[in-house]
């Protein structure tokens, strides 16, 4: 492991650690609202939060809106958590937009909310938890300029519209690429739902649209399986980043599939979110601002990297 991936991992487990403490739980329900349990990334999320509230001794209470698009479903289910009167609730949100007047309801009737990843646009969380996503997308932007050899086309796939994350990671790529590979031109952006099959859809127009693509950012693993995929059965070769570093990114890295992927500490957010939760519960001062590091995958240094804090275990089904 290199000394930078241990002292980033080392100082992430270190924080979460110290937020922890079972006094602080006392059979309290964390209510846990998450875009789409079929994204890699919520999976391990929720698996840090679930974590995290068992060894303290809390209890969850889990809701999956089912995608990302369905804020109308997650504003309904945190309005079931407003009537449950759990003791805190942790969001993810579908649309920070959408979803703000339910989630100031919920902090208005005394329940503090702490947002993670993609937050509800309000001031008002008892603590927002991600990743340094605009770094995340300025790592892949080095990188797939570095692959593609500084010339040439490529596309974005950009994930979901509305959401922080993605927002931010879109940014970073788009700046960073200008300063990396002046001569690389961006023809293609599409916003779309986090999953494989809408990926692959929008990857098989572009090898008709584009023929020509150097290479493709996606905005996460499971997009970037449908990209692969589709060029793949194209007989296109394109160069992909990935990020998040889901068990799928590391075969397709493996295989030499993508060149790399940007990763961001998806467990120890988790178990980070659900710490600030019952802290604020608990009536305990809290972080306002927990940011993760993100590093940097590649097919040479993916034996460096401890999972642990990464992504949930194989076998974890939330």
């Amino acid at each position: 492991m290199t000394s930078l991936t241990r002292r980033s991992l080392l100082l992430a487990s270190i924080a979460v650690a110290a937020l922890a403490s079972p006094a602080l739980a006392q059979e309290k329900t964390i209510g846990i609202a998450v875009p789409n349990l079929a994204s890699s990334f919520w999976i391990s999320a929720v698996y840090g939060m679930e974590s995290e509230a068992k060894a303290s001794g809390a209890t969850v209470l889990k809701l999956n809106a089912g995608g990302d698009a369905n804020a109308s479903q997650q504003i309904a289910q945190v309005q079931d958590l407003i009537q449950r009167k759990v003791a805190a609730i942790v969001i993810g949100a579908t649309n920070g937009d959408a979803v703000k007047p339910i989630v100031e309801r919920a902090i208005e009737a005394g329940i503090p909310v702490v947002g993670i990843s993609s937050p509800p646009n309000t001031p008002k969380l008892a603590s927002l938890v991600s990743a340094d996503h605009a770094d995340m997308g300025k790592l892949q932007a080095e990188c797939l300029a570095k692959a593609v050899g500084g010339k040439g086309t490529v596309a974005m796939m950009a994930g979901p519209a509305g959401q922080a994350w993605s927002d931010l990671r879109a940014k970073g790529f788009r700046e960073a690429l200008a300063k990396a590979a002046p001569d690389v031109k961006i023809v293609a952006e599409s916003r779309l739902a986090d999953n494989r099959n809408a990926a692959l859809g929008t990857a098989e127009d572009w090898t008709q649209r584009f023929p020509d693509l150097a290479g493709i950012y996606a905005a996460t693993d499971d997009m970037a399986a449908g990209v692969v995929s589709a060029f793949k059965s194209a007989s296109k070769p394109v160069k992909v980043s990935a990020s998040n570093f889901s068990p799928t990114a590391q075969q397709m890295l493996k295989d030499g599939d993508i060149a790399c992927t940007s990763i961001q500490q998806v467990v120890a957010q988790g178990k980070a979110a659900m710490a600030q939760a019952l802290k604020a519960a608990a009536k305990q001062p809290v972080e306002a601002r927990v940011v993760m590091p993100a590093l940097l995958v590649t097919r040479e240094t993916i034996a460096t990297v401890d999972l642990s804090s990464v992504v949930a275990p194989a076998d974890y089904r939330p």
